[in-house]
């Protein structure tokens, strides 16, 4: 029940957050597509998830079906791996001067690698046990022998890669915040990247760490107290990134406010050419029979006029 009211919530904000990086013009940058490409998979993977886990018949389908996540999930994490390393070049910017700008993180090469490795490590995996793809019970990889790792360990590779990221870009950040003096705009800057690389820290694929102390080897309590931490947290992705990327960003708000404005502009023009043409429909014959009631009531006093 959790995994699918929050994935459905999460559903929503990744929608949300999608529409919000096409339309919104001032925040439109490389970090934007980063987070444009990582909703768009992470949605795609969740929706696929929640209508085709259980889809066991055909194997043949099911195995697509289990292909597909996995190609999915591993664009998700290639996707948030570009993003650490954005954040990180962004942040080391502010101390090292001449060091390659974060906004030179290139199109041409991230696209065909955010898409091109995922789909390089599901091809291989199919070439060494395509069997593996789908089970009686739901379509996801087996967990029997070490298949499994085709996923889990390349997010392992990415999780440890971006916490370290993250440590780096907090490292820096207290430098920063310890040496800043009175320049309130370059602080109220470095808090916010600083709160960002601490919600990042979730959105980042980080917290699917704790899903490697599923082990049989952990027992009730504790191991029913690890998987509902590592499901609430990670159904909730969509709606941190939705958070974090969109709500808190002022220029995104701004950006709102001034949609619902227009919106509500409209909506208020519409109403009003409705009414008034409602009215005038109403009105017209009303409007007709006065026009002409006055001389209805002086013509028989003009044809006395006129015979006197």
């Amino acid at each position: 029940m959790i995994t699918y009211v929050g994935l459905s919530l999460s559903l929503l904000c990744l929608f949300l957050a999608a529409l919000t990086f096409l339309l919104c013009r001032p925040i439109q940058n490389t970090s934007t597509s980063l987070h444009l490409q990582l909703s768009i998979c992470l949605f795609l993977a969740h929706l696929l998830f929640l209508t085709g886990i259980n889809q066991t018949k055909p194997k043949v389908l099911c195995s697509i079906i289990a292909g597909t996540l996995h190609y999915l999930y591993l664009a998700s994490f290639t996707w948030m791996l570009f993003e650490g390393l954005q954040l990180f070049l962004t942040v080391r910017n502010l101390r090292v001067a001449n060091y390659i700008s974060a906004g030179k993180f290139k199109r041409r090469f991230i696209y065909p690698f955010g898409y091109g490795i995922p789909a390089v490590i599901v091809a291989v995996s199919a070439g060494v046990g395509h069997s593996n793809y789908g089970t009686h019970t739901h379509c996801w990889l087996s967990f029997h022998g070490k298949f499994i790792w085709s996923f889990m360990g390349p997010v392992f590779v990415i999780a440890l890669i971006n916490l370290s990221f993250y440590l780096t870009t907090l490292y820096i950040l207290k430098d920063q915040l310890s040496s800043l003096n009175n320049e309130v705009s370059r602080m109220h800057n470095t808090r916010m990247l600083t709160f960002k690389a601490i919600a990042q820290l979730f959105i980042l694929g980080c917290s699917w760490s704790i899903g490697f102390f599923l082990v049989e080897g952990v027992l009730d309590p504790i191991r029913s107290i690890v998987a509902y931490s590592f499901t609430i947290i990670n159904v909730l992705q969509g709606v941190y990134i939705y958070l974090v990327y969109c709500l808190l960003n002022h220029k995104v708000r701004e950006e709102y406010r001034n949609w619902f404005k227009k919106m509500k502009k409209r909506t208020e023009t519409n109403n009003y050419d409705l009414f008034g043409s409602v009215t005038h429909t109403r009105m017209s014959p009303s409007k007709l029979s006065q026009a002409f009631l006055p001389l209805c009531y002086f013509e028989p006093l003009e044809r006395l006029v006129r015979i006197e």
